[in-house]
């Protein structure tokens, strides 16, 4: 496979067709990294979105329909969702480690695979994430975004029934499953790391390069190849302490139920221009890709946890009732929970009293009983 130029603006050396003949410069070594990359892209974007030519974001094939080629569309613990944030539990995790995010990559690539921006890279370190709520290491696999017609919406997730602009996701896949091919195969196979965009009256310089590369791909199937490949952190928020978190979906074909969501707080400023030039991008039948989020799912019996600094008692999230230290005053560790407090358990979410808890009271019934039969015959036998 050989990469071929379109000439965009300018940009006519740094953008390939896939699938197209002809040459292309800069000598036999740099062309067979293209098309290993190109190789890479292609697999790594049939893994995440399944047959892209079977969804779309409009009519016959938009997302109310999905579930009618893909059964896992219509499951329990789908994404997104919207979060409130007055119902989320806060903890306090151990802190998230990400190793190579500030490493720039020897090559990274931007393409248009017809329903979104994909970005794939290759680095002589990959970048990695583990910590928070992630049980074991997390290998970087493509970065993809979402957006809507206008600034008022375009986010997935919503908070607190706001939708952003723009939505950034980071994909990940478990290291243990080798790739996100068999990580699908397993419920804690990905993570996602979600960034929020909001309107700022300026450019943010740190996009530059990536919205005039975003000229190249217009087309579906284009690529194009950064003269400076930025490094994750230069794309980021910088407060990566604050985050909701919780188990739900891929939000495209085949909407498998295997990610871990790691939702930022701090949100990511872009200009209007900015974002604009994503809403430039077509289609696979050629038709501006104005819009790409699929609707909030419902929530169901999922609790949000959301990261925070404050002092707050550890409990593992995976036990239903933490255990009560011998010999201690529990009521000394933490006040008493309210039923609202209650509400929140991620292990009884309906606010069902716990059996054991209602047959705690039936001793005390038997003993007021028996209290009253005593009174009542000393009182026969006085009156005797």
């Amino acid at each position: 496979m050989k990469a071929t130029d379109r000439p965009a603006n300018g940009y006519c050396s740094r953008s390939y067709r896939r699938g197209g003949g002809g040459g292309g410069g800069g000598g036999g070594r740099g062309s067979v990294s293209g098309n290993v990359m190109l190789i890479a892209s292609i697999l790594v974007l049939s893994v995440h979105y399944g047959h892209a030519q079977d969804f779309g974001y409009d009519g016959a094939k938009g997302p109310s329909h999905w579930g009618e080629q893909y059964n896992s569309c219509t499951g329990k613990h789908q994404s997104p969702i919207n979060i409130n944030s007055l119902d989320v539990k806060k903890v306090n995790l151990p802190p998230l480690v990400f190793q190579g995010f500030d490493v720039a990559p020897r090559e990274t690539n931007l393409t248009n695979n017809g329903h979104t921006v994909v970005v794939t890279m290759e680095s002589e370190v990959t970048p990695t994430v583990t910590g928070g709520p992630l049980k074991g290491v997390y290998e970087y696999s493509q970065l993809h975004f979402h957006w809507g017609d206008n600034d008022t919406f375009g986010s997935e997730d919503m908070i607190d029934n706001h939708r952003f602009p723009m939505e950034l996701h980071i994909v990940f896949f478990k290291q243990e499953y080798k790739n996100a091919r068999t990580a699908l195969n397993h419920p804690d196979g990905l993570t996602v790391l979600a960034f929020f965009y909001e309107i700022a009256p300026i450019d943010n310089p740190m996009y530059t390069e990536f919205i005039e590369l975003l000229g190249n791909v217009t087309g579906s199937h284009l690529s194009a190849r950064f003269d400076t490949p930025p490094s994750l952190k230069d794309l980021l928020a910088e407060d990566l302490l604050h985050y909701y978190t919780y188990d739900g979906s891929l939000t495209t074909p085949p909407c498998s139920e295997v990610v871990t969501w790691i939702d930022f707080k701090e949100p990511i400023l872009l200009s209007h221009a900015q974002v604009q030039a994503f809403r430039a991008l077509e289609d696979e039948e050629g038709h501006p890709l104005t819009h790409n989020f699929r609707p909030v799912q419902p929530i169901g019996d999922r609790v949000v946890l959301f990261n925070t600094d404050e002092m707050i008692k550890q409990v593992e999230l995976d036990e239903e009732h933490p255990p009560e230290p011998e010999g201690v005053d529990t009521n000394k560790l933490e006040p008493a929970k309210s039923a609202s407090d209650e509400a929140k358990s991620p292990k009884d979410p309906s606010n069902r009293k716990h059996p054991r808890n209602a047959a705690s009271t039936l001793p005390g019934a038997a003993r007021w009983t028996l209290f009253a039969l005593a009174l009542a015959l000393i009182a026969q036998v006085v009156r005797c």
